[in-house]
């Protein structure tokens, strides 16, 4: 139906701009691999890859049978690639902590070999312009209370595939988290139940290697989520802003998220660090470890301080001291 109208049509189904880009949704970044690996054809192929990166990454690559060189990231998150790619059939970056790199960015505007784009760290999407093939994802599982849910987002159709249950995963997960609210702010249960049940629902999504769509639950909670953004990343930000002040004297990844998840240290006494916190309750995680193919110059120094909504000022100066006083 046309219309003779001077006006713009008004009512009926809301529209939409069209965008040219393609969505999927998962359970965890994992399984999103698994679904851009397939999407852009890469079984079998060749993949250049970061050394500084999550050992299931690798893992997961290797389910493929894709064969994998790696590049160095500098301690500043910046890195160099060789001067010819032509041997590549796809190039694997990560946003690291949410930050954008000179590189990262120049790459994600100018490249021609096809991208994949680990954004687990983030919930927003990117600004990508390269024209050639390229995939990102990301994890919210990783930056958030959601037990199971990533996103997809592709230039290109992804490819159509039956995704699968893995239920017990996220009922176990969301029972560890429950459990440990309880003793956190109640001090009912013991630290062993939910520690327990987090490990025990690790090891079922481990031996699963299918790729998997998101609970009810999570669906849910992803609205509930958004819903409260604009003020998630305010409290972020001035945990972040706050923690840099206190560590003025330690030697910290600078780096500007526009979702802050945590704030990478480079610590020399790391071992030690992690040690005195945990003799405070304060259990602060690697990302990563070094990887089983190659290694890095991160690893063994980095370690990262959570900047979530959870932490008050007073939470944060109290860990930043006691990094302050181990490290000094």
């Amino acid at each position: 139906m046309t219309s003779n109208s001077r006006y713009r049509p008004i009512g009926g189904e809301q529209e939409i701009a069209p965008d040219g880009l393609f969505y999927g949704v998962t359970n965890s970044g994992r399984s999103s691999l698994r679904w851009v690996l397939l999407s852009m054809k890469l079984q079998g192929k060749r993949v250049l890859a970061p050394d500084f990166i999550c050992q299931v990454v690798i893992d997961v690559l290797n389910e493929y049978d894709v064969q994998v060189d790696f590049y160095n990231v500098k301690e500043n998150l910046e890195f160099s690639l060789p001067i010819c790619l032509d041997d590549y059939d796809a190039l694997y970056i990560v946003k690291y902590f949410g930050h954008e790199s000179a590189i990262f960015k120049k790459i994600t505007h100018n490249s021609s070999l096809p991208l994949i784009i680990d954004s687990v760290f983030d919930v927003q999407q990117l600004d990508i312009n390269a024209k050639t093939h390229w995939c990102c994802f990301n994890s919210f599982r990783k930056v958030s209370a959601i037990a199971d849910f990533s996103q997809i987002i592709s230039n290109m159709p992804l490819l159509t595939i039956n995704k699968e249950r893995i239920a017990s995963f996220s009922k176990l997960k969301y029972q560890a988290k429950e459990a440990k609210y309880n003793f956190v702010n109640s001090s009912q249960g013991s630290e062993e139940t939910y520690l327990d049940d987090f490990y025990n629902a690790e090891k079922i999504i481990n031996k699963n290697h299918g790729i998997f769509e998101p609970e009810d639950r999570s669906i849910y909670l992803i609205g509930c989520f958004f819903s409260s953004l604009r003020e998630e990343i305010q409290h972020r930000q001035q945990n972040l802003i706050l923690a840099k002040k206190t560590l003025k004297n330690i030697n910290y990844i600078d780096v500007f998220p526009d979702f802050p998840s945590f704030l990478p240290l480079l610590l020399n006494k790391r071992d030690e660090v992690r040690y005195e916190l945990m003799r405070h309750s304060i259990y602060l995680a690697v990302h990563w470890p070094a990887i089983e193919q190659s290694g890095n110059t991160l690893s063994d120094k980095l370690l990262s301080l959570p900047l979530d909504s959870r932490y008050t000022i007073k939470e944060i100066e109290c860990m930043c001291n006691i990094i302050t006083m181990v490290e000094n």
